[in-house]
């Protein structure tokens, strides 16, 4: 499978092929890019030609899945290895802009192979699945606090006022932490840099962005005493399916998401809440 050809094709990396060396931090977004996307439409094109949704898959389309799944993992574990090698050849020279760049790329390569990681048939049935990649959750962080930490040594303004940018950069990791990690620690200190660290991406707000990670693990800690571990979490408390929409002119957001009714009970409910500031 490849990618229609479109004009951004014949911008250097983005093709099927992950070259042997990159040369410039474009080249090696731009295949990241690619790939990203050829998965994504990969995983679309397998679940509607087997006209797949939950409950519905067999195991043959789950061995077939994992064949895809193995695939795009190797190919994310290329384009690292790569970018790593690049980035030792010429982090030396890079000036702070395209080293806070180069970090961006980086945690958006790791988010990449993440999701790669994951079994997305068991996660239709159980989400504590995301335990398996706590480790990743943490490499996230990380970076996120290193991205922020450049950017405020950079300009000092930033460290007593927002940013606003159009891009995606530290905002949407920080929300996957913080609503998919139920590692009590880690998950506290996503939320708490979105609201330390305020800035605006795109429609994201990292002020709102936190409160609604916030409702979220409160919602699914609630009633279960002193959570010190992910697995304190089991899987009928936890939230799956969120969508987050934001209306900043009325100050209002929007949290649609499900839950298993109780304990003993298979069927996930939708809610939906909505907060004011």
């Amino acid at each position: 499978m490849s990618l229609p050809k479109t004009k951004r094709n014949a911008h250097p990396g983005f093709g099927p092929d992950i070259p042997a060396a990159f040369h410039s931090l474009e080249e090696a977004r731009n295949c990241l890019d690619y790939q990203w996307n050829l998965c994504a439409r990969s995983d679309l094109d397998f679940r509607y030609r087997n006209h797949l949704m939950e409950g519905t898959e067999t195991q043959e389309h789950r061995d077939a899945f994992d064949v895809n799944r193995v695939h795009f993992q190797a190919v994310y574990n290329t384009w690292m290895t790569v970018f790593q090698k690049f980035l030792e050849r010429n982090v030396a020279t890079m000036n702070s802009k395209s080293l806070q760049g180069a970090m961006v790329l980086k945690m958006q390569g790791q988010l990449a192979a993440m999701y790669q990681e994951l079994d997305t048939f068991q996660l239709l049935h159980d989400e504590t699945g995301w335990d398996e990649v706590i480790p990743r959750f943490d490499n996230l962080v990380d970076l996120v606090a290193a991205i922020i930490d450049s950017q405020k040594a950079t300009d000092e303004k930033l460290l007593h006022k927002p940013i606003f940018q159009l891009d995606q950069s530290t905002i949407s990791p920080l929300f996957t932490v913080g609503y998919k990690c139920r590692d009590p620690i880690l998950r506290r200190k996503a939320i708490s840099m979105l609201y330390s660290a305020p800035r605006q991406e795109g429609v994201w707000d990292s002020i709102l962005t936190a409160r609604a990670c916030e409702r979220i693990m409160n919602l699914e800690e609630e009633g279960l005493g002193e959570v010190k571990y992910a697995a304190d979490i089991p899987d009928w408390r936890r939230i799956s399916d969120i969508e987050v929409s934001f209306d900043l002119q009325a100050r209002r957001g929007e949290i649609k998401m499900s839950r298993r009714r109780c304990r003993h009970s298979n069927v996930r409910q939708p809610i939906t809440e909505v907060f004011e500031w």
